[in-house]
């Protein structure tokens, strides 16, 4: 064992992983290439519909508010992780020894920043949508200068931790503090990237618990008023649905769930019975995709020797980048007018229209039944919600 207080930033990578006891494969194994080609699929999917996503608040006027710069903002990091995790792909298998130092740093620093700035995000639109419910708004008037300043410290925030282990946070000089899954990095980096991002996790599960118990209340006020206002009851049952997704309702559960509430509200008073609903079960998307590879990751930085942690981080890796992909169905695909906007963007790419297709799939400016979306004097809609 190399003794404490030397460098060693002329060792290839093969030296660190050694020294660390990770497997180097020098030829292409089955698992290389199930792991690759997974790698790969889910890549080009999460470039795919982050920039559909991308494409669809830049082209519509009416996501140019506040709370779609944070979904904006989340599908660009979820785009840059779909790209930091197509490059490892590139660089992974056999081709991890032909990796310079350097190169090792910047493969690991594109995941580090990406992922760091998907979950930060994902923080942020959460307290947005928390302060946004508590004011039974559904698009509220959030200063765009608030939400730059917002963004703009998420991406300090991500491109500080992505870049730390570079410039310091390694073990280059300390080969007994490295860590097993990530062999040149330190062991405290990984348990504290582990613990930020599972503290994160916590405070998203507290915000939308929060608003889960809150919509509660308002269905049973609005089960208990029968003559209630529509917008008051449609509002209402948006809001149920989201946080019944969120929090990770399957999608029969979520329709049961959703009907129930709609035959309540609806329902004479006689015939009517308080409708509760249970705290869900499974954790959401975000917490299933996530917290396998940051719980691994932990064990990993604790320097848990019985876990076997190399086992199965290449795949609870793949499940994390998943989560990208996921972002983009539960946070902007269930909108009706994003829906309506991909379905424009893509039949521009895929047809060429004839100026009578153009006008079918031109934005209706009438105020007719094609038009679904209200827009009150404040000018945010109220309704279609991705909350």
């Amino acid at each position: 064992m190399a003794t404490m207080g030397r460098c060693y930033y002329n060792e290839t990578i093969g030296f660190f992983y050694n020294n660390s006891g990770k497997e180097l494969s020098s030829h292409w194994r089955p698992k290389d290439v199930v792991v690759v080609a997974l790698g790969l699929t889910v890549s080009v999917l999460v470039l795919l519909t982050n920039l559909l996503v991308i494409a669809a608040i830049a082209s519509n006027r009416r996501f140019h508010q506040p709370i779609y710069y944070l979904l904006g903002n989340l599908a660009a990091a979820d785009l840059f992780a779909g790209v930091a995790y197509l490059f490892l792909m590139f660089h992974t298998g056999p081709r991890t020894a032909r990796l310079s130092l350097e190169g090792w740093f910047v493969r690991q620093g594109l995941l580090d920043t990406s992922l760091t700035a998907s979950v930060a995000t994902l923080l942020a639109i959460a307290v947005e949508r928390h302060r946004s419910v508590m004011a039974v708004q559904l698009h509220s008037r959030l200063p765009r200068g608030r939400v730059v300043l917002l963004i703009v410290g998420v991406w300090v925030a991500a491109l500080g931790l992505g870049l730390l282990p570079a410039h310091s946070w390694h073990c280059l000089c300390a080969l007994d503090r490295c860590s097993r899954m990530a062999p040149l990095l330190s062991r405290s980096y990984l348990a504290v990237w582990a613990l930020s991002s599972l503290l994160v996790f916590l405070l998203m599960v507290a915000v939308y618990t929060r608003i889960f118990f809150y919509v509660r209340r308002r269905v049973q006020r609005m089960a208990e008023h029968v003559s209630c206002h529509p917008r008051y009851r449609e509002t209402t049952l948006s809001l149920v649905k989201t946080v019944v997704i969120i929090l990770g309702k399957s999608s029969r559960q979520r329709e049961q769930k959703v009907r129930a509430l709609q035959d309540r509200a609806s329902a004479s008073k006689e015939e009517r019975r308080p409708v509760w609903l249970e705290r869900s079960r499974r954790e959401g998307a975000f917490v299933v995709c996530w917290t396998p590879g940051q719980v691994v990751l932990l064990l990993d930085g604790l320097g848990c020797k019985s876990c076997n942690v190399l086992a199965v981080e290449k795949y609870f890796l793949l499940l994390a980048e998943a989560n990208s992909l996921v972002n983009a169905v539960v946070y902007s695909c269930r909108d009706a007018e994003m829906r309506r906007t991909f379905r424009r963007l893509l039949c521009c790419l895929c047809l060429r229209r004839s100026p009578h297709e153009s006008a079918r799939y031109a934005p209706s400016t009438r105020t007719g039944a094609s038009t679904r979306i209200m827009l009150p004097e404040n000018g945010h809609p109220l309704m279609d919600s991705t909350l």
